[in-house]
């Protein structure tokens, strides 16, 4: 049962969706190169959303509304999408002679 009895459920969907989609949009720039000269600002965002997702996600949790799993997995990609590290999967191939 949630706690949210006065919270419009169409409302709500919508603020959460958003939320997950900056989420998600702020880890694909923080994956910008450090060349790029937003990089400083695209990873201050990214903490800030992630902080923000966490945050959103212990809420939920504590009024035990079923949303939480929504934000759980958001927050799960922000963190390992951020630190993925994907180009160098293919370049360290060593071979045994």
């Amino acid at each position: 049962m949630s706690l949210l009895p006065a919270a419009d459920p169409g409302l709500l969907f919508w603020t959460l969706a958003s939320l997950h989609i900056a989420g998600l949009m702020s880890m694909l720039f923080a994956r910008l190169p450090r060349s790029h000269r937003i990089h400083a600002l695209c990873h201050h965002g990214f903490f800030a959303c992630l902080l923000f997702v966490g945050v959103v996600t212990m809420l939920t949790i504590l009024t035990r509304s079923n949303w939480w799993v929504w934000s759980g997995t958001t927050f799960s990609m922000m963190a390992v999408g951020a630190t993925a590290d994907l180009g160098s999967a293919g370049t360290g191939v060593a071979t045994a002679e």
